[in-house]
């Protein structure tokens, strides 16, 4: 498994740090294929790719969003409380998420392999036509990541030797990014990228449908209001006056985004992973729980490029309880929660509606036990694949751990509330926040018993760059935003589809163009939860900012500091857990300024 065991040791860095005396001079790697199949396999590594499970505490898109109350690294707050600029970077350069060096640092590394890969007589020509067509489709893809990151960027073309490494260049405006962008993937696509993969030696690499997903992605994002026709950017400008954001808006980019997601829809072999027919609610749950923790063809058709994740950090972090040292800090908003549809797929109630009058349930139902929270009752599905909530029932809690809630099967409570094992006036340590914690991409099979989950914990789980479900959201907005009301039924097809799989009712009758719009945007919010979406999604609708600003609010949770059991009231108080802040400035991540002072044709990102 080539790019599984890349993504979890320092790949060829030692390597690439030898002494340029030594062995690694750039025309001794590229004369043998041994060195330059390492030269390769580091655009895939950890050096530069970042395992959004690996480094989901660190990373702002997992965390600073609507979907999240989570606190306890200090560089997320920074960015959760809007207090990055370009001066202050709260401990990014610490963990090497500054992405605008990280991820130009990938690209130079990919123009030095393209510049000398014909050096290696010693590989075949195929293979390097193969390898060539990859590297064009990454160093495409890492000029992608940085534009959805800062907007309009540099495109850097070209290794640049010593004399010119530091030589000003300015953003390409996001028009042109994006064409270039696409030409380089189509050219991969058209010269060799692989069509399928080994899936047992070439687990996580990309193929031709990962590449043209990408950038049916990309086109979605241009059409999008924050990039397209937005006068807000007038004035950002290069020095020479180059406007960098379109000041025309161009309705025929929701067409090319709904075409090219209609292209993988239709054209890559592609389908929604289903339970089973007449599956039972558990069935349901497991099969929506495997979709971001299963790999291969057959056992998970959905997934179109995913990361290998150890699961070791992640699942320490996102179990809600004290069970053999684990700590469920991975603490969620209690708004999110309640975003979750009922089990008739109806909209739920106001969140301060299930507080005014506690109530708790008298029996078992679909995904609860008795004495649950009602607001927990009667949920749909996804709502128990992703998320843990007080009073569950977990399988995978280790049943003979001492002091722990138990069930009278053996099986681990989530207990919450202060006094309780998961409770923060337990044990000392990384807290949760909120009484709730991610459930999401934690496998079927997982132990909280590190004694017993050497298997489980250490599992590569296919964290999803990109899968089939979004494409069928992406591709029914754009087809709502281009045609409206006109193309309901088409809209509604693939909407339905997505929730028939997530075992709720479709949704029936006509709809304005702006319903459909929310619906979508709701379904989006449920369905890619904790998928690192939401930052991105929020930020191109251009609706994060302002007074009822989507991220500018201040998320809840329950009260962690009482509660003696599971139908204690004085637990069940909305409290506030996190701050968080979002003004004009914060769609784009700012330059550090350094960079800015050096490269002196790089204009700063606006309103900072």
């Amino acid at each position: 498994m080539i790019l599984a065991s890349l993504m979890l040791v320092p790949a060829c860095s030692d390597y690439l740090d030898q002494d340029p005396g030594g062995m690694n001079t750039i025309d001794k790697v590229f004369a043998s294929e041994v060195s330059t199949k390492e030269w390769y396999a580091r655009m895939y590594s950890d050096d530069f790719m970042v395992q959004e499970m690996h480094y989901s505490g660190q990373i702002p898109y997992f965390w600073c969003t609507d979907e999240a109350a989570y606190v306890m690294e200090g560089n997320i707050k920074g960015v959760s409380e809007g207090l990055m600029s370009p001066d202050n970077y709260y401990g990014y350069t610490v963990y090497n998420l500054y992405f605008f060096v990280r991820y130009y640092q990938a690209i130079r590394h990919i123009n030095i392999f393209l510049e000398n890969l014909d050096k290696c007589q010693e590989m075949g020509e195929l293979e390097r036509r193969v390898k060539r067509a990859e590297a064009r489709f990454m160093r495409a893809y890492y000029h992608y990541l940085l534009l959805r990151l800062y907007g309009p960027i540099p495109v850097v073309e070209s290794s640049r030797g010593a004399d010119a490494i530091a030589a000003p260049q300015a953003r390409k405006p996001f028009a042109e990014c994006v064409q270039w962008i696409s030409d380089e993937i189509d050219w991969a696509c058209e010269n060799g990228m692989p069509e399928t993969r080994n899936e047992t030696l070439e687990l996580g690499l990309p193929t031709v449908a990962a590449a043209r997903a990408i950038q049916s992605r990309m086109y979605l994002m241009a059409a999008s209001p924050l990039y397209n026709g937005n006068t807000i950017y007038a004035s950002w400008t290069n020095n020479d006056g180059t406007v960098l954001i379109p000041q025309q808006y161009d309705k025929e980019l929701w067409k090319e985004a709904a075409d090219r997601a209609k292209d993988i829809i239709d054209n890559y072999g592609f389908s929604l992973k289903k339970a089973p027919e007449k599956a039972s609610f558990d069935e349901i749950v497991d099969n929506i729980r495997s979709i971001t923790t299963t790999w291969g063809a057959e056992n998970n058709p959905e997934v179109i490029w995913a990361h290998p994740n150890s699961m070791q950090w992640y699942g320490m972090c996102a179990l809600p309880a004290r069970w053999f040292g684990w700590n469920g800090r991975y603490s969620l908003a209690i708004g999110m929660v309640n975003d979750f549809f009922m089990a008739d797929g109806s909209v739920a109630p106001e969140l301060e509606t299930w507080f005014d009058d506690k109530k708790f349930s008298e029996e078992a139902g679909n995904g609860t036990i008795a004495n649950t929270f009602w607001m927990f009752c009667n949920r749909e599905p996804r709502f128990y694949a992703n998320v843990h909530f007080p009073n569950q029932r977990l399988s995978y809690a280790s049943p003979t751990e001492p002091d722990a809630a138990q069930d009278a099967d053996g099986y681990g409570i989530v207990d919450f509330w202060y006094s309780g094992k998961s409770g923060n006036g337990s044990t000392p340590g990384d807290k949760n926040t909120t009484g709730f914690s991610v459930r999401k991409n934690i496998p079927l099979d997982y132990t909280s018993n590190k004694e017993k989950s050497t298997a489980t914990r250490m599992m590569n789980c296919p964290f999803p760059i990109i899968r089939l479900g979004e494409i069928y959201l992406n591709y029914a907005e754009a087809v709502n935003e281009y045609y409206g009301e006109a193309e309901q039924d088409e809209v509604l097809k693939y909407l339905n589809e997505i929730r028939a799989r997530a075992g709720i009712p479709a949704y029936e009758g006509s709809y304005s163009q702006e319903e459909m719009r929310e619906m979508i945007r709701h379904e989006r919010k449920v369905e890619l939860c904790y998928e690192c979406q939401r930052w991105f999604d929020v930020r191109r609708w251009f609706i994060a900012h302002g007074p009822e600003g989507v991220f500018n609010h201040n998320e809840y949770g329950l009260d962690m500091s009482k509660g003696t059991g599971p139908t204690d009231k004085e637990f069940f108080t909305l409290t506030q857990a996190a701050i968080k802040r979002f003004d004009i400035q914060h769609y784009f991540m700012p330059v550090k300024a350094s960079e800015c002072e050096l490269n002196t044709e790089l204009v700063q990102a606006p309103f900072y």
